[in-house]
């Protein structure tokens, strides 16, 4: 809405048409006297036009004289929607009770979902979350999230990271299943270390003593998070007593925690302009057996591929009776004969070529469950301008951290 526009709806104006022999007329003594008309369009039978609500009750004169016929078409603006309201005082006051519910209904939490878990128990998680004041019914503001988050590492031992997030009235638990690793054994004493090349974004530590920090780049074996917690020469324990010796100043424990680092895979592809590709020739052979448990009969046809390049399709038809499956099946095979044939690309066919093969290599390195967080390409050069190359990155975020014991 422009700022004219929204002036006129400030001060509110009226939708008028006029009818009758003396239109014209009208309109030109309207505008004579000063009375502003806007928006003037002319039909047939008669004239649609704006005026201000202001100066409405001077056209009565004119209407008089000139013989029209006006009806209001429309009142449009703030004067008359403030109107409207005060004669609906129960409207008013319905809304604004619909309002204050509203604002005090979304200062609460009442969903709490649970995400992240593949081994635990959701509703562990959500019992846990509720002990430590976490559930529906509960005011936002009342809520420290990161000392639930701890908390809650702490309270479920298979849980390596948790963190929370409030959107409206929703609380999203985002858990980290315990690192990959040993079995939990308190006794049992480890580092977290790199699985994989990256470079940190964020430590979380819950025990042990972080090496890395944001932003450091790090190679598969690299140390993450530390077992071995050294303390400060002069830090004191709970006694009071100076820490003298090695002994004193370090403390062996299992490093817990989880390591968030950018991670890249890279697939490489290359595509001439003159191809070999594989076409059917038209031939093919078939053949069935009947299968009966772990016995084939062989029925008629060829079982056996008779060709040096064929695609094989295979059918299987199934016997049910009653509802009950009988363990007897009819299996149907056919050998379409294929045949090597050249076929000449264009330079962008080849580069397309080159990148997909590029691009389904990284996609093949790329942990399930692991979405990419960035991704792209360059062409490399080649000596032989009838080969493309191209190099495919794929960057994510994840946890590559693993356990190691010592």
């Amino acid at each position: 809405m422009s700022i004219i526009n929204l002036w006129y709806y400030i001060n509110g104006y009226i939708l008028i048409s006029i009818q009758g022999k003396g239109t014209e007329r009208l309109i030109n003594l309207a505008i004579n006297r000063g009375i502003f008309l806007r928006d003037i369009r002319r039909y047939k039978k008669k004239a649609l036009m704006k005026v201000d609500s202001e100066e409405f009750k001077r056209l009565r004169p004119l209407v008089r004289k000139t013989r029209c016929k006006v009806r209001i078409e429309e009142k449009v603006g703030l004067p008359f929607f403030i109107y409207r309201l005060t004669i609906r005082k129960g409207f008013i006051a319905g809304f604004v009770f619909f309002i204050l519910a509203l604002y005090t209904l979304s200062s609460f939490v009442w969903f709490v979902e649970i995400d992240g878990t593949e081994k635990i128990d959701p509703r562990e998680v959500k019992e846990a979350t509720r002990e430590l004041g976490l559930h529906p019914g509960v005011f936002k503001d009342s809520l420290d999230l990161e000392d639930i988050s701890k908390d809650l590492v702490l309270k479920v031992p298979d849980i390596s990271w948790a963190g929370i997030e409030i959107s409206g009235t929703r609380a999203k638990v985002q858990i980290i299943e315990k690192i990959k690793g040993t079995e939990y054994d308190p006794e049992f004493k480890s580092h977290i270390v790199a699985e994989k090349d990256g470079i940190i974004l964020e430590v979380f530590v819950v025990e042990g003593q972080a090496v890395v920090s944001e932003g450091d780049t790090v190679s598969a074996g690299d140390t993450l998070i530390s077992g071995l917690i050294s303390f400060e020469e002069g830090e004191v324990e709970d006694n009071d007593e100076p820490l003298e010796d090695r002994e004193k100043r370090e403390m062996h424990v299992r490093a817990r925690g989880t390591v968030e680092a950018r991670v890249w895979y890279e697939g490489h592809g290359h595509s001439t302009l003159l191809i070999e590709k594989l076409v059917p020739t038209g031939n093919y052979e078939t053949g069935s057996f009947l299968r009966i448990g772990e016995r084939e009969i062989f029925l008629w046809g060829v079982l056996e591929n008779p060709y040096e390049f064929s695609k094989k399709d295979l059918v299987k038809r199934t016997f049910d009776w009653r509802n009950i499956l009988v363990p007897v099946e009819i299996v149907s095979l056919r050998f379409t004969e294929l045949t090597a044939k050249k076929e000449k690309l264009t330079p962008e066919e080849a580069l397309e070529r080159a990148k997909q093969q590029a691009l389904k290599e990284a996609k093949e390195q790329i942990p399930s469950g692991v979405s990419p967080d960035e991704e792209y390409y360059e062409i490399l050069e080649t000596k032989d301008d009838q080969v493309y190359k191209v190099r495919y990155v794929m960057e994510t975020i994840e946890d590559i951290g693993i356990e190691q014991g010592y």
